[in-house]
């Protein structure tokens, strides 16, 4: 069948990004292998390299669930839930296998090498979130819609056309404002700029879709209190390390704070919402 053929093209592209992800990971660690094992014995970071290892393993296995689900489907899109879920927890894993890697590095490699990694932490954060972004913009003008000023938004194709360009807008802009940081100090100040106001966004849009009954294959709900969180934790996490300083126990503490907040929203995911029905 035309579907199976399908499942297998994009079985096939997913399997193809994943190993050239981990190929390039690897070849991170590889490189720079002497200065993680002395500084992993310098700061005896066996606690950091569990907890964070942990996390990695499990959101691994929340990816695979939402492709697995994904595939699952008579008929797969891009715009589909589960995909859009798949690509965020994909993105989640290679961003913490470099957060592990600048545990290790940040004061062993050169200033200039050690901001090249920073901006490609940065990078993959933008495209970890992108895909909620996609959703929320999909919903945003779509509440637009209902306003009889925006009355043209509720022809799809039009409304398709304003998404795209927003959402390149949105791409452009934030890759470039991390590209040109010319250093880690303005890279930290950017960051929490771009992924707050992008963590307020998808917050609002399951808000949005939980009080308007809507996205019933998920539980919006849960995912609301899941980003809600997660904004919180995004938030709060720059403002401790610049008191406390970076420390074993404060990642390990920030690691398994954010792996229970993920926990929540991919039980968010996993469970449908119960809306009630009207007669």
């Amino acid at each position: 069948m035309q579907y199976d053929q399908n499942k297998k093209i994009y079985l096939s592209t997913i399997l193809l990004g994943i190993i050239t992800g981990i190929t390039l990971i690897v070849l991170l660690y590889f490189f720079s292998w002497s200065l993680i094992v002395e500084s992993y014995f310098e700061n005896e970071g066996t606690f950091v390299v569990l907890v964070i290892l942990s996390r990695i393993g499990i959101v691994a296995g929340m990816t695979i669930y939402t492709f697995h689900q994904w595939l699952k489907q008579e008929e797969q899109y891009f715009s589909d839930i589960p995909f859009l879920f798949g690509i965020f927890f994909l993105f989640l894993i290679f961003g913490k296998s470099l957060d592990l890697f600048n545990n290790f590095i940040y004061t062993k490699l050169d200033k200039d090498l050690v901001l090249l990694v920073f901006k490609a932490r940065y990078i993959i954060s933008v495209l970890d979130l992108f895909p909620m972004i996609y959703l929320s913009m999909d919903m945003l003008l779509f509440s637009l819609s209902l306003k009889k000023r925006f009355e043209k938004l509720t022809k799809e194709k039009h409304r398709a056309k304003i998404k795209k360009r927003i959402l390149i807008l949105i791409l452009i802009v934030e890759f470039i404002a991390g590209i040109v940081a010319p250093n880690l100090t303005l890279l930290s100040i950017l960051y929490p700029i771009i992924i707050v106001p992008s963590l307020l966004t998808i917050a609002w849009l399951f808000n949005f879709a939980w009080r308007n009954k809507r996205l019933s294959q998920v539980s919006t709900y849960i995912l609301m209190i899941g980003f809600g969180l997660y904004l919180i934790s995004s938030i709060i996490r720059p403002l401790t390390q610049i008191i406390v300083g970076e420390s074993s126990l404060f990642v390990i503490i920030a690691e398994s704070i954010d792996l229970v907040v993920f926990a929540i929203i991919f039980i968010g995911f996993y469970k449908k919402s119960n809306y009630p029905t009207t007669q």
